[in-house]
């Protein structure tokens, strides 16, 4: 007498549920096609098939699996992101993107999701969405910030954007303000300082109102080895605070200038403005601090950097200023504290400095 079809699945669902167990898939599998053989529309053995083919490399096969189970019940977000990256990894970006987009925001499984989205940033970056791409890469950062993968891929989608970027401006505009400020930015980051000031110039010298260039020039000026440039530079953050009154990194930065130049006044005055457009500005608060402790008002300070800490706990120079506060407050373990802090932010920085030289080391050996 044969053998009733529901026994029989149920029985090779025990069969399977233990091997699975045991961590056996390659036992399972199987077992899974006879299932389906059985009865095509049981959902649990299609989807539990095309998953265990999946991860097994064997895509071609586990597709149809992953998408007759979907056909079956549509709400298998896990089934539908593997799918979509199957489709990808097989050369069907098309599918691939609809997959991965309806599954994306209803995935529960952080792995899953992680490899679903870089999948997706993948596909976006490779059809030049490089907006979706960016935006995408800044979720997964908020849901992996320890992904050491997400940071290089928005890394490389931000290169890609800057190119664009360029190569939109060199066509539309080559001889702009627009494209002498761009060039500026660039040979600035390549080190080259006097040729990124040069093209600065030319950029004002075109459009004397143009946003962010007097500031970008007086970055430049201000970071100058050359004492008569250096000079040059509070010129520059006032002639930007006369473009936009409301710029608060003009604001700071002048501060700080004058910080330097021993006009405390002044000084606690902008750095104050700065702190009003931009409450969370940890470097303003730490430039505010270092003003009020230089002027005696070290009890005022310590507040100013310990909320400076809070936006910013990798300010290096707040945790080092707090440091010797704390130690004349006689409080001698958070003295340590802020120490130890500033010394490992410190070995950090050192380490990402060596890392920019290396970076920019090629291109001066051309």
């Amino acid at each position: 007498m044969a053998q009733d079809p529901a026994q029989k699945i149920g029985e090779l669902e025990t069969q399977v549920q233990k091997h699975l167990q045991e961590q056996k898939p390659q036992l399972a599998i199987p077992l899974l096609r006879e299932i389906v053989s059985l009865d095509a529309r049981n959902v649990n053995g299609q989807a539990n098939l095309g998953v265990l083919l999946f991860f097994q490399g064997d895509y071609t096969e586990a597709m149809p699996h992953m998408r007759t189970a979907l056909q079956i019940q549509p709400d298998l977000w896990r089934v539908q992101a593997l799918l979509g990256i199957a489709e990808k990894r097989t050369g069907n970006p098309k599918e691939a993107q609809s997959d991965l987009e309806r599954s994306f925001p209803n995935l529960d499984d952080p792995k899953i999701r992680i490899e679903a989205g870089l999948e997706l940033v993948e596909i976006y970056t490779a059809g030049s969405h490089l907006d979706k791409a960016l935006a995408l890469s800044g979720k997964l950062q908020e849901l992996a910030p320890q992904n050491s993968r997400i940071p290089l891929v928005t890394y490389e989608i931000s290169r890609q954007m800057m190119y664009h970027s360029l190569l939109s401006l060199m066509m539309v505009a080559p001889d702009s303000a627009e494209m002498h400020m761009l060039m500026g930015g660039e040979l600035g980051r390549q080190g080259e300082h006097a040729a990124a000031i040069a093209q600065y110039r030319e950029a004002i010298r075109l459009n004397p109102k143009l946003p962010g260039a007097h500031f970008e020039l007086a970055e430049q000026l201000r970071t100058s080895t050359d004492a008569a440039l250096n000079a040059q530079a509070e010129g520059e953050y006032k002639a930007a605070l006369q473009v936009n009154p409301y710029d608060e990194l003009s604001w700071r930065q002048l501060a700080g200038v004058l910080s330097a130049k021993g006009d405390y006044q002044t000084a606690d005055d902008h750095y104050r403005k700065a702190i009003a457009l931009q409450p969370r500005d940890s470097e303003a608060k730490t430039g505010l601090a270092i003003t009020l402790i230089s002027t005696n008002r070290s009890s005022e300070a310590i507040p100013l950097l310990e909320s400076a800490l809070e936006d910013d706990p990798s300010n290096m120079a707040a945790h080092y200023r707090l440091s010797i506060l704390y130690r004349r407050a006689g409080r001698t373990a958070d003295a340590q504290r802020e120490l130890e802090s500033f010394q490992h932010y410190k070995e950090v920085n050192d380490k990402l400095g060596k890392v920019f030289k290396q970076l920019a080391g090629p291109s001066d050996r051309l």
